[in-house]
């Protein structure tokens, strides 16, 4: 598979949280309506309140996170492989973001919501 580029990566990690927070307000805007929400305060306090836990749900991603990269099994068959150093750093970087791309996601999105809300 080919490696994707620095931009495409960054587009696709900002669609994705885009699309998190437009459903996010849409099920906020059908909740609203069918509750029968009458002012903007409500709505606010809504999605901030969902920011919120959109934040929680990234951190708890964080224990749920069962990454064995950082075992000394794995770290002694990277320091035995024929890569030279770079490559071995570059691979260890995109392991790390791997491991942590739930978190940084879910982190964007609930900071989106919360600057959406702040902004009503």
């Amino acid at each position: 598979m080919k490696p994707r580029s620095l931009l495409s990566q960054t587009l696709r990690i900002f669609a994705v949280v885009v699309v998190i927070v437009l459903v996010i307000v849409a099920i906020i805007a059908g909740i609203g309506w069918w509750a029968g929400w009458q002012s903007e305060e409500k709505f606010k306090t809504a999605i901030q309140i969902a920011g919120l836990v959109l934040i929680g749900v990234g951190f708890l991603g964080i224990k749920g996170n069962r990454d064995t990269t950082r075992g000394f099994e794995y770290q002694d068959s990277m320091s035995v492989t024929k890569d030279d150093s770079w490559k071995r750093t570059q691979q260890s970087l995109r392991d790390i973001a791997r491991s942590y791309s739930f978190l940084l996601i879910m982190f964007a999105s609930g900071g989106l919501c919360l600057i959406i809300g702040m902004l009503m």
